[in-house]
């Protein structure tokens, strides 16, 4: 959500005047009230209740539900009737469909058509995901058709979410999105895609929608956040890879490992591994079990986190899906440590390094190059060489001051 905060920050420098709408007691993974400081108070922050409930335990409860085999079979034998657990997590599925989020939208439409009159709204973005916030966006757009609606993706539903996170993995869940999407692109002034991938995917699906409607206005880092990170030298013997954000199926640090594993003893027992942020289930027992030097670190706020950075050697990004591009990259790109990217030749985060020259990367299915990578990186480590060249001026281009200009520019030219 460091999009939607950024955009909050500077968008009253092009002279708008911002009203936010959030979840009193929202279920998110984590918490960091001390981004909360980047909003100035110029911005007017409305609560709308949703009934959710945390995230925690709302994890444990879907544990519970999907553990265990609902169909055992053997030979010959005959599948036996869902168990009752099976039945409770596909009707708490399809009350729950798209997500859990979905059970919010009547409380922030009630309230977001308060805030239209008595401020006289002229413009709604709608940021995603949660990708049910796009039902409020259509359904005040129906109700205030004079409204400006921006549907804005920071990541493509469809063909990412849908297919790589479990509880939207289904396909009533998939027949749902799709006409959530279609009636939110087909209602919206303007769509806004992160990446010209994502675009290009959203704009696939509706051929009969104009061009005009479609944009593109990258993610970014914000360098209020940066003003006191200062890069310093590794004290240890010992090279230090940090990961930063979430670990899961698309950003598994499996392929890192299995390179790092067949590289000699003396350079694996040279290199630790960090990592900071949340891992989900699927991916810490692999983490827990390696025998290379690898510290869990935990979520840790913004501001914890980008000072544990400053003294690593490189950063750490997994991404297998081709049009992705994870937010912490341009954190990382901010940070001016060297990356290092597993992911698809060609693909979104490929494309930025080599615009900016701030990495290098090998794919996830090429084991040779990924462990030719980070040989290299070892001995550019050993020999005290900088691996990369920066470009400044292209790193800079996505400061997020200048993507809200970008973003406001396009808002004007819907008047």
């Amino acid at each position: 959500m460091q999009r939607a905060l950024s955009l909050a920050r500077y968008l009253p420098d092009c002279e708008f005047d911002v009203h936010i709408l959030k979840a009193t007691n929202a279920g998110g993974p984590v918490m960091d009230p001390g981004l909360m400081r980047s909003v100035p108070s110029s911005v007017t922050i409305h609560e709308a209740f949703t009934p959710e409930i945390p995230f925690a335990l709302r994890q444990k409860i879907w544990s519970k539900l999907t553990s265990g085999k609902a169909n055992p079979s053997g030979s010959g034998s005959r599948p036996t009737r869902r168990g009752p657990k099976a039945i409770v997590a596909a009707t708490a599925k399809r009350i729950l469909c798209p997500e859990p989020e979905i059970l919010w939208v009547p409380f922030a439409v009630r309230k977001a058509k308060q805030i239209i009159r008595r401020h006289g709204i002229e413009y709604l973005m709608v940021t995603v995901p949660p990708f049910s916030a796009l039902v409020a966006g259509y359904t005040l757009k129906r109700q205030f058709p004079q409204l400006k609606l921006i549907s804005d993706f920071r990541d493509e539903w469809l063909s990412f979410y849908l297919k790589d996170f479990e509880f939207q993995n289904s396909e009533h869940t998939r027949r749902r999105a799709e006409a959530i999407e279609s009636d939110a692109v087909r209602a919206s002034d303007l769509v806004v895609a992160v990446t010209e991938s994502s675009r290009d995917e959203i704009r696939r699906r509706y051929p009969q929608v104009p061009d005009e409607r479609f944009a593109v206005v990258p993610n970014g880092y914000d360098p209020f956040a940066f003003a006191e990170f200062r890069p310093k030298p590794n004290p240890l013997a010992r090279m230090v890879v940090t990961h930063v954000g979430t670990v899961y199926k698309t950003a598994t640090p499996r392929f890192y490992f299995a390179a790092l594993d067949r590289l000699p003893e003396p350079v694996t027992g040279q290199i630790e591994t960090r990592f900071i942020g949340r891992i989900s289930d699927g991916e810490r027992v692999q983490l827990e079990q390696q025998k290379s030097n690898v510290q869990i670190l935990g979520f840790m706020p913004q501001a914890e986190a980008l000072k544990t950075m400053e003294t690593t050697d490189y950063l750490l990004l997994t991404m297998t899906n081709e049009i992705s591009m994870p937010g912490k990259m341009f954190e990382y790109l901010a940070s001016g440590k060297p990356i290092l990217a597993i992911t698809p030749k060609g693909s979104e985060v490929d494309r930025i390094l080599q615009e900016t020259g701030a990495g290098i990367s090998a794919p996830p299915d090429d084991p040779a190059a990924i462990e030719a990578m980070l040989n290299r990186a070892f001995d550019a480590w050993e020999k005290k060489f900088p691996i990369v060249r920066r470009i400044e001026d292209r790193v800079r281009r996505y400061e997020r001051g200048r993507l809200a200009q970008e973003y406001a520019g396009l808002m004007v030219n819907l008047a």
